[in-house]
């Protein structure tokens, strides 16, 4: 009898073992709906309250937040989201998805997170967005393919960078950067600026406006508004319709100069009229006896604007010295009847690590002559 009952229980232990080997992980099937999956709606998959310190129970699944004290209506359905963001979609038969796919592009999923109701996703910054995309969300399951209306809202333009750093009015600056689409308007401050040409997705051109020296850009486009991470225009302001403060200590030599002369303004009401008396005639101002710390204002060039005037010919040079460094001249070469722009780096001034005085002496001109400067300052 002892033989008999151990064989029993041999074969007893054998058939157990031979079952649990047959349901091994390939055999695996997830439980769920087996019909068609449908999409109910899309929602948040947080919510942000006012109360501080509170705890929230929040189940995807439902349209409350509970506490212990009270319910609070959450309903965060939406119709369009954003590139970078996390969403849950809610429905049936979802448990068996395989694949999500946006306007054509596959959005990663965890499975692991996957309900028969639910499924948290995050969509990715390259899905396509726009009016000429399908706006339609692609679920994948074994047993079937539901698609839901939801589109991709634009995100808001990035501003890079703007060439050149300092213009004048009428000037082009091309700004770049991204997601540049659908650009509706750029503005200088708050004062619009027209766009030159048809932009891209990633540049824009635009005209310098009158009245500005120093702003920031902005740009509009239907996913919002961005601002330049920089300022255009002048960092450190010499003068524009007047000397700026602490540019007044002391001025010229061999020369006359008059500040607020409105004959060949280049921008606004007035510009400086110089007239040079001798060959060695300047216009020299100093910083009223202190500095400008070049490095800490992140200053890397000087910009101003010179007209020719009475008395200059063809060919007539000024030269531009910085702190008195006569060895480090820069030499400019002025139009008689025009404006001409300049922008000379410091490297070429003799790379001043501060700034106490400017001089903008005649070099070899007729005398007497006059020149006209407008727009001056530090880039």
């Amino acid at each position: 009898m002892k033989t008999k009952s151990n064989i029993y229980y041999f074969l007893l232990s054998l058939l157990m073992v031979l079952g649990m080997a047959s349901c091994n992980k390939k055999d695996y099937k997830p439980t769920g709906g087996s019909g068609v999956p449908t999409v109910t709606r899309v929602r948040l998959t947080s919510k942000t309250d006012t109360i501080k310190a509170v705890e929230h129970r929040i189940t995807l699944d439902s349209s409350s937040v509970y506490n212990d004290r009270r319910v609070v209506p959450f309903d965060s359905t939406i119709t369009e989201g954003r590139l970078n963001t996390q969403y849950a979609i809610l429905g049936t038969n979802l448990l068996t998805t395989s694949k999500i796919s946006i306007n054509g592009v596959s959005v990663y999923f965890q499975p692991g997170l996957v309900t028969d109701n639910s499924i948290i996703f995050t969509i990715p910054d390259n899905v396509p967005f726009g009016p000429s995309q399908s706006n339609k969300i692609s679920i994948v399951t074994q047993n079937g393919t539901v698609d839901y209306t939801f589109s991709i809202k634009q995100p808001p333009p990035v501003i890079e960078s703007f060439n050149p750093v300092a213009a004048g009015e009428g000037e082009i600056v091309t700004i770049k950067g991204r997601v540049f689409n659908s650009v509706t308007t750029v503005k200088f401050d708050d004062v619009p600026a027209q766009i030159v040409g048809t932009p891209s997705t990633t540049e824009i051109q635009v005209k310098v406006p009158a009245g500005i020296v120093q702003s920031y850009i902005y740009v509009t486009t239907p996913g919002g508004t961005s601002k330049s991470p920089a300022s255009f225009g002048f960092k450190s302001v010499v003068y524009d319709d007047m000397r700026a403060m602490g540019w007044s200590a002391y001025d010229g030599y061999n020369s006359t100069r008059d500040y607020a002369n409105t004959e060949h303004p280049k921008r606004g009401a007035n510009a400086i009229k110089v007239t040079y008396t001798n060959a060695y005639g300047a216009l020299q101002m100093g910083y009223n006896g202190a500095t400008v710390d070049v490095k800490k204002v992140g200053l890397t060039a000087m910009k101003f604007s010179v007209y020719g005037g009475a008395g200059t010919v063809t060919g007539q040079r000024v030269q531009v010295v910085i702190n008195g460094q006569y060895g480090k001249a820069f030499l400019i070469t002025i139009v008689p009847g025009q404006y001409t722009d300049f922008t000379i780096p410091l490297s070429a001034l003799g790379s001043p690590t501060e700034l106490n005085e400017i001089v903008l002496q005649s070099y070899g001109g007729g005398v007497p002559s006059v020149i006209y400067v407008d727009d001056m300052g530090f880039i």
